[in-house]
C-alpha cells in the first residue's frame, strides 16, 4: 500500500479542496446473502485499488461494492483492525487518486476541517467545521479527533480533511444527544492497519487453539472489542438475589447516574445513565467509547440497550436485573453476557 504523509501547505478554499479531494471518496454498499443492500457508508482511497472505511459499516455483510457517481466496483475486505474500527478494502481496477495523510503531530485544536462523505446516502457531500478537541488517553496519546463538521449516518468511513487537502481523520461517530460533537479516527493510524490486523488474527488463533473451555460452559467465541474479550458462561448457579420488576426496575435504572460496571472479562465499564433515556459507556482499558439509548420494559422486567458503536455489540441486548447484598447483576436474556455494579 502507498501510504503517503504529506507536508505540503496548499491552503485550499472549500471549492478547490472539494474538486481535488472528492475523487478519493467513494460510497460503500453492503449486501446480504440474497444480494439485498442493507448497509451504506463512505470510504477513502489510500492507494492503488485500496480504500479505508469503518469496520462497523461492513458488519454482517456478505458482499461489498463501492460507487462514485455512475462508476461501481466490487470490493473485498483485506485487512481489519476492529479495535480501532478501521478496515481496508480492495477494489480491482480502481484508479482513483489516493488521499495524502496529515501527520498526527500537525493537528491543532481550532484548525478548519472539511468532511466529505455520503451522509444518509447523499453522495459526495461536503461540510465544514473546526477541529474542536484532541481526545487523549491517560498516557496523553491522541485516541480520536473531535470536530464540529456535521456528519450523519452514511458518513462513517468518510474523510476529514484540513485546508491543505490532507486527510486528517476517518469520520465514524456523532453524538445525537448534543450539538456539533462528532468524531473521527486519526488518519495516521491507517498505515498500522495491516500489521495490527495480522497480529489480531495470530492472537485469536493462538488463544482459541490453547483454550480449554470448562465443563458445562459455552466455548469461547472470537475475541470481541470494547466491552469484553469473551462472552463467558453465566455465573455459577446458586443464590441469584431478588429480581427487580415493574416500577422498581424503572425507578432504579432511570436514576442510576454514573456507575462502574464490571464485565465478565474483569474490565471496568464506566457508564453514565440519564433519565432522558440516553447513556454513555467507556471501556477503562481500551478507552473505547459508545453512546447509546436504553428502554425499560416493565411488563417483561427487562432493560434493553442499543449501542451506537458496534465494538460494544456484546452489550446490545436486553437484561434482567437482580440485587443481592447491595450488588446488582444485569444478565442478558438471550446470551451468556452479564455485568455487575454497586450503586
Amino acid at each position: 500500500m502507498a501510504f503517503g504523509i504529506s507536508t505540503d501547505c496548499l491552503a485550499l478554499d472549500s471549492a478547490e479542496l472539494y474538486e481535488r479531494e472528492s475523487p478519493s471518496i467513494w460510497v460503500v454498499s453492503v449486501f446480504d446473502a440474497q444480494g439485498t443492500r442493507f448497509g451504506l457508508g463512505s470510504s477513502v482511497v489510500i492507494g492503488p485499488e485500496e480504500l479505508v472505511t469503518n469496520c462497523h459499516v461492513l458488519k454482517s455483510g456478505k458482499s461489498i461494492s463501492i460507487r462514485r457517481e455512475k462508476v461501481t466496483y466490487g470490493a473485498s475486505l483485506v485487512h481489519a483492525d476492529v479495535e480501532r474500527d478501521l478496515c481496508i478494502l480492495r477494489a480491482k481496477g480502481l484508479t482513483a487518486p489516493a488521499a495524502k495523510i496529515a501527520p498526527l503531530a500537525a493537528l491543532k485544536v481550532g484548525q478548519k476541517v472539511y468532511a466529505i462523505g455520503a451522509p444518509r446516502g447523499y453522495e459526495l457531500t461536503l461540510s465544514d467545521g473546526l477541529l474542536s478537541s484532541l481526545n487523549k488517553d491517560e498516557r496523553d496519546r491522541i485516541v480520536r479527533l473531535q470536530t464540529t463538521a456535521p456528519i450523519s449516518p452514511g458518513s462513517s468511513g468518510g474523510g476529514l480533511f484540513n485546508t491543505d487537502g490532507q486527510l486528517v481523520g476517518i469520520t465514524y461517530l456523532m453524538r445525537t444527544d448534543a450539538q456539533n460533537i462528532n468524531f473521527a479516527i486519526p488518519a495516521q493510524w491507517i498505515s498500522e492497519v495491516p500489521a495490527r490486523s495480522a497480529l489480531a488474527l495470530q492472537k485469536f488463533r493462538s488463544e482459541t487453539a490453547s483454550a480449554a473451555p470448562p465443563a458445562m460452559a459455552l466455548p469461547p467465541g472470537p475475541p470481541g472489542q470494547g466491552a469484553t474479550a469473551y462472552a463467558p458462561a453465566r455465573p455459577a448457579s446458586g443464590p441469584q438475589g431478588r429480581q427487580l420488576t415493574g416500577a422498581e426496575l424503572t425507578s432504579h435504572f432511570m436514576h442510576l447516574g454514573r456507575i462502574n460496571a464490571i464485565a465478565p472479562s474483569g474490565v471496568t465499564l464506566w457508564m453514565q445513565v440519564r433519565e432522558s433515556g440516553s447513556l454513555d459507556v467507556t471501556n477503562s482499558v481500551s478507552r473505547g467509547y459508545s453512546s447509546g439509548r436504553y428502554r425499560i420494559e416493565p411488563e417483561t422486567s427487562q432493560v434493553c440497550l442499543e449501542m451506537a458503536n458496534p465494538n460494544f455489540s456484546a452489550m446490545q441486548t436486553c437484561y434482567r436485573l437482580t440485587e443481592a447484598d447491595g450488588r446488582y447483576i444485569m444478565r442478558s436474556a438471550t446470551s451468556p453476557y452479564y455485568f455487575s455494579y454497586t450503586k
